[in-house]
């Protein structure tokens, strides 16, 4: 399906759920795959609490996501008050503090809930708590309405389009796969960027894509099933060099010869501070900040070395801290004396943050992403791009 259809099959929707006060829906330059929805009129999202209305509690994890326009799925829901009905109205809260009791009956009573909006059961209780042995899924709770004008319209993902944040977008953009190139996700789950690297290669070349969980690895076979280009493979991407392997003419897979890729995204595991909305945060110390740098840079050496002279290395995170960003940056370009950094472009984000070791002629090659960013107002998101220089 082009993107003009896909176009005017979104705008259906919207039309025949909020007529004439729909959300517009527009593209944006130099970026021909991506389509944007506007937030919702501000009538739209002045949602009020009904204390008529019978009470759904959501875990923190559940609540983020339907301020980013989800419905609420089974696993998500916390409690429901007795006797709500299918199909009836209800008041959806989080629970910010993790207390409540998960199949609770009566009215969870705290002053650390916050209220997200109304939605339409479709699940009643016996079905959500009742079969411990086969816990209930699919959609429990089709949200109405919502605080935050984020569209509820759920998951539009599906075989023709993917639901992305738009740095993410923008990050492969930055790498410019070529078709018939090696390309290398270092750690692709959900593999949302893996098939957009796919689709710009128009699907012809070599994708590898690496992850260390066999789970997450499982969900993404269906996404990337229709990808010839694409293997996708269980793999500690810190272990992915073979040093005394020779380069080959195919990839069987890894651990892989040194020099094996044209291009590597290393959109790497991090503190993850740039999501949002964030209804809590799981890092409650210090340490559990400071190791995030340790994998980076494990990541990256792995990266350089798998990397052929003349390609190119993007690295990305989905957090704002200095020291997994500029400070990351900084260190590769001490420590690999082969890589200069260039230019992140196409440029939507902002640049970076100038540091003492991070002058200001680097801080604008790279880009950084944000709430008050330059262009957009987006999740915090970092992207630098590298080059490998050519042996003399």
């Amino acid at each position: 399906m082009s993107v003009e259809a896909f176009r005017e099959k979104l705008e259906e929707k919207l039309v025949a759920r909020y007529g004439q006060e729909s959300p517009k829906v527009y593209g944006l330059p130099k970026l021909p795959e991506v389509l944007c929805i506007e937030p919702l009129a501000a009538r739209l999202t002045e949602v009020s609490v009904d204390p008529n209305l019978k009470e759904v509690i959501v875990d923190t994890c559940c609540g983020a996501a339907l301020l980013r326009g989800a419905h609420i799925y089974a696993p998500g829901v916390l409690a429901m008050e007795s006797n709500a009905q299918l199909q009836e109205l209800v008041s959806v809260y989080a629970d910010l503090t993790g207390k409540c009791k998960r199949g609770s009956v009566t009215r969870y009573s705290s002053s650390e809930k916050i209220f997200l909006g109304t939605g339409k059961v479709l699940m009643q209780r016996y079905q959500l708590f009742n079969n411990l042995d086969k816990p209930a899924s699919g959609i429990a709770v089709e949200m109405q309405s919502n605080v935050s004008g984020v569209p509820p319209l759920g998951d539009l993902s599906n075989e023709d389009a993917l639901l992305q944040n738009l740095p993410s977008i923008v990050c492969v953009r930055v790498l410019n796969p070529q078709p018939g190139e090696r390309v290398l996700d270092m750690c692709a789950a959900p593999g949302n960027k893996t098939s957009h690297i796919a689709e710009l290669m128009c699907d012809q070349g070599s994708v590898v894509a690496l992850d260390n969980s066999a789970s997450r690895v499982r969900s993404m076979v269906p996404k990337l099933a229709g990808y010839k280009s694409i293997t996708a493979h269980v793999f500690d991407s810190t272990k992915a060099v073979a040093p005394d392997l020779a380069p080959r003419g195919e990839l069987s897979g890894p651990p892989f010869p040194c020099g094996s890729f044209d291009r590597i995204l290393l959109d790497a595991p991090c503190s993850g501070l740039g999501n949002r909305p964030q209804l809590s945060c799981s890092i409650k110390q210090a340490k559990v900040l400071h190791s995030y740098p340790n994998i980076q840079r494990r990541l990256f050496l792995q990266a350089v070395q798998l990397l052929r002279p003349g390609g190119t290395l993007v690295y990305s995170t989905c957090t704002v801290t200095e020291e997994e960003c500029e400070c990351l940056v900084s260190w590769a370009l001490r420590k690999f004396s082969e890589l200069r950094l260039v230019d992140a472009t196409p440029r939507w984000g902002g640049p970076g943050l100038p540091l003492p070791d991070f002058n200001e002629t680097n801080s604008r090659l790279v880009q950084r992403f944000g709430p008050s960013g330059e262009n957009s107002d987006t999740v915090g998101f970092f992207i630098a791009k590298f080059q490998k220089k050519i042996n003399e």
